[in-house]
């Protein structure tokens, strides 16, 4: 497999390294790549294509480096994510994580200001301090805002299954030659996984999606449907996961409205759940009340071959807002079916709209929490 490409992002990846342990000094001129907290997939290799491409391009004296908003040891709740770096030939340890920086903490270096370029996210996460100093946002989520603090930053939304889609395009337009088997399998992974292998029934699939896996698979010399199993195996075994890792693992917050929401997705059946915790819900409840939410979904999405496909299920864990939660949801259409007793302090639900994913259904919550709710 020819990894020059890799090897080149390597380098980045090792010189941010050495910069970093040599002092701020060191990073004049940085411009870090970024996604976002969920560290899954997609924000990983879109960040890290993203990089490359801003490397080649950049002025002269700025430092590309990207960077993973987690800490290091919170890879491990990822194993597709590492299976696919390892498999493309990335040097995992070299990645730079939460505990190396705060974007936000970064002082200038010779009269320049850090820069941030968000890919799979619009930075909404991030404190203010970080949010000015954006410069490029890159996303595929419908409802990414602008950041007010920075609005001169150069805005890309583009309605497409998976950011990699959007830098692969930016990679092929610059240079075919950019796109080795290494990298190229490091962004194909991340488009069938959040397309799950072109599947109809959610939704996702923009024919720049399949065109785009096509190039990768093409070049990579891997087969798709090979990958997907590949990686979708290794996301919903997870062994020795419990309750707390499969909540934090791929999370999502925000506030609207006045009230701190948060989204969990989880990639393991909610039979499949109980099988390793009997009580989730309270792993929930005490997950909400740590991080000061006043509602919590936990969305879940798996698939079984042999019993009808794709699935999805979903919990609503919000105190005393989860009747009118729950009322928003039904309205919403995502023809839910109730599967815990009644009273419930956590309502599990089969979600029988499987095509209502978060990145559909973040948006709808955040509008209705700013809206009047009755």
């Amino acid at each position: 497999m020819n990894h020059s490409c890799i090897q080149r992002v390597n380098r980045l990846l090792r010189d941010g390294r050495r910069r970093l342990r040599s002092g701020r000094k060191a990073l004049a001129g940085l411009r870090l790549v970024t996604g976002s907290p969920a560290a899954d997939a997609d924000c990983l290799a879109s960040s890290i294509g993203y990089a490359l491409l801003q490397s080649l391009d950049a002025p002269a004296g700025t430092f590309v480096l990207p960077w993973v908003p987690i800490p290091r040891a919170e890879l491990a709740l990822r194993p597709e994510v590492l299976l696919l770096a390892r498999r493309a030939g990335l040097a995992v340890r070299c990645l730079a994580c939460a505990e190396d920086f705060a974007p936000e903490r970064l002082e200038s270096g010779g009269g320049r200001e850090p820069e941030l370029i968000l890919v799979d996210s619009d930075g909404a996460w991030l404190p203010a301090d970080a949010r000015r100093r954006i410069v490029e946002v890159l996303d595929h989520h419908p409802g990414a805002r602008r950041p007010a603090e920075a609005p001169g930053a150069r805005w890309t939304v583009e309605a497409v299954g998976s950011a990699c889609t959007l830098v692969t395009e930016r990679l092929l337009a610059r240079d075919p030659g950019l796109l080795d088997a290494g990298l190229a399998l490091l962004l194909l992974g991340p488009i069938l996984l959040d397309t799950v292998l072109f599947a109809s029934a959610v939704e996702r699939t923009t024919p720049r999606d399949r065109q785009a896996a096509a190039r990768l698979a093409a070049v990579a010399g891997v087969g798709e449907a090979e990958l997907y199993v590949e990686l979708l195996s290794a996301r919903q075994e997870l062994p020795g996961l419990g309750s707390p890792e499969l909540l934090r693992r791929d999370y999502k917050g925000g506030e609207a409205g006045g009230l701190r929401y948060g989204i969990s997705s989880s990639p393991v059946s909610l039979r499949r759940w109980r099988d390793r915790d009997p009580a989730p819900e309270q792993a929930a409840i005490r997950f909400r009340e740590e991080r000061g939410l006043d509602l919590l979904l936990v969305m879940i999405a798996y698939e079984e071959p042999g019993a009808g496909g794709f699935r999805r299920e979903l919990g609503v864990a919000a105190g005393r807002h989860t009747g009118i939660l729950t009322d928003f949801l039904r309205q919403e259409g995502l023809r839910l079916r109730e599967l815990s007793a009644a009273g419930a302090a956590v309502r599990w639900f089969s979600q029988e709209a499987v095509e209502i994913s978060r990145k559909k259904l973040e948006p709808r919550l955040r509008a209705w929490l700013e809206g009047p709710r009755g």
